[in-house]
């Protein structure tokens, strides 16, 4: 293997252009690629900033040219050579650096490699459990450097904005005393007390709020949590959150001040705009219009109370259900009218894992009314249902009748369902909703 002795890198790849044309430059990085075409051996080099694409000629150089011929997928090389333009006929719009390439006259391998298991590119699919055996490799795929280059972005925002905004940032204790939280502790045992441990943070709340009882008035901290509960898709044991705490405010500063920080984080971290103030909804409107206290906004859809509009139609479901303080509500999805039955029975099993005890269904079609519950309900009830619903031609009607919370949750979770199954979210639209005034109790 040879050494980087008498060689400095010059540039990172992906930031020469046609301005560094005629230079001589220094590239170090792996090798993404390999192409040989006879008289010319073609590389795709690629660091931390992207790729560059490297031209070994033997009539340039023919010790680099022999060298390039063992080089294989990534091996780390350190690269001298003048930059060139392509021709008209190879320019690579698909690459930032695709106008130019690199002539090599001088190639070292700083270190060989074996096959990987897997390819060091975006868009294929591999086995979570080989992603993390060799996780050094995964994280030389771009999506994951993305990823990485982007959390950085965010938390170097975030303590710009509020250094500018007069907060401190304070680290707090890692090993600390077990205080009641929402998740049972990680315990490390002490050595010099035997028999006792330490527990590590869920939060820094005690520390943060000793720090407002001390004067600091404005403290924030980019903060490691863990927490030891069952693994879902948004808790992990361990996690990054970040913690502040101001004194002598009140409500309404607390939420500008991070709509202007959000606003900001979105702005810099990825150039996307973030309107303020941001929407406020109470979490009663929550329930009632989403079935969530952190409802999706990005599509309509919102849930319709029928209780009333289906009040004395005796039928007993319905009937059973309001005489017991329960709820009829739906959703109406519209130019669905003509759902297969097997998919309607899959929604009927979907929304028993949230809870309902069953889903009742309408359909508006052209030919007319298609369901199951019609012939317990009269044209009067029937016309009341269309008029709450605001019913027209190709609408689907899902109705759940059960106690508030049930309905809440299984409708709340049906409307997301049916706005992913209809693509009716859309994944790059930004809208954040603030829920305010929580219930400080629930019943039990």
């Amino acid at each position: 293997m040879d050494t980087m002795v008498g060689l400095k890198r010059t540039h990172s790849c992906e930031v020469l252009n046609t301005k560094h044309v005629g230079q001589e430059v220094v590239l170090c990085g792996w090798v993404a690629r390999r192409r040989d075409h006879g008289g010319l051996i073609f590389l795709d080099l690629r660091d931390r900033s992207g790729l560059v694409q490297v031209v070994f000629s033997q009539e340039v150089d023919l010790d680099s040219f022999k060298k390039a011929e063992s080089v294989r997928s990534e091996y780390v090389l350190a690269i001298r050579g003048t930059v060139k333009l392509r021709d008209a006929a190879t320019v690579n719009s698909n690459m930032s650096t695709g106008e130019i390439e690199v002539c090599a006259a001088e190639l070292r391998i700083l270190n060989a490699a074996k096959t990987p298991p897997f390819y060091m590119q975006d868009n294929i699919d591999i086995d979570e459990t080989l992603r993390l055996k060799y996780r050094y490799l995964d994280l030389r795929r771009p999506e994951m450097q993305r990823n990485l280059m982007l959390r950085h972005r965010v938390t170097k925002t975030m303590r710009d904005f509020f250094d500018n905004n007069g907060f401190m940032e304070i680290e707090t204790p890692m090993l600390t005393k077990s205080t009641p939280e929402g998740a049972r502790d990680y315990l490390v045992p002490s050595r010099v007390n035997p028999g006792k441990f330490y527990a590590l943070p869920q939060s820094p709340q005690i520390f943060k709020q000793l720090l407002m009882v001390a004067g600091m008035e404005r403290y924030f901290q980019i903060v490691r949590c863990f927490r030891d509960e069952d693994l879902r898709a948004d808790r992990q044991p361990e996690f990054t959150q970040l913690d502040i705490e101001m004194s002598f405010i009140d409500q309404e500063e607390i939420l500008t001040m991070m709509e202007a920080m959000t606003a900001k984080l979105f702005k810099e971290a990825i150039g996307a705009e973030v309107a303020t103030p941001i929407l406020r909804i109470s979490y009663e409107d929550a329930m009632n219009r989403y079935g969530s206290d952190k409802p999706d906004v990005r599509f309509d859809m919102e849930l319709i109370d029928l209780s009333d509009a289906v009040k004395g139609s005796n039928f007993k479901v319905f009937e059973t259900v309001l005489a017991n303080g329960g709820q009829v509500k739906a959703i109406n999805v519209k130019g669905y009218a003509h759902a297969p039955r097997r998919e309607l029975d899959g929604l009927i099993e979907y929304v028993s894992i949230y809870g309902a005890k069953g889903m009742a269904w309408i359909g508006y079609t052209a030919e007319g009314i298609k369901s199951a519950i019609t012939k317990f309900l009269s044209e009067e009830i029937m016309a009341n249902i269309s008029e709450a619903a605001g019913i027209e031609e190709g609408d689907l009607l899902l109705i759940i009748a059960d106690k508030p919370a049930v309905v809440a949750n299984a409708l709340g979770q049906l409307r997301l369902e049916m706005g992913r199954r209809l693509n009716l979210i859309d994944g790059d639209k930004l809208s954040f909703v603030w829920v305010v005034d929580f219930p400080m109790f629930e019943y039990d």
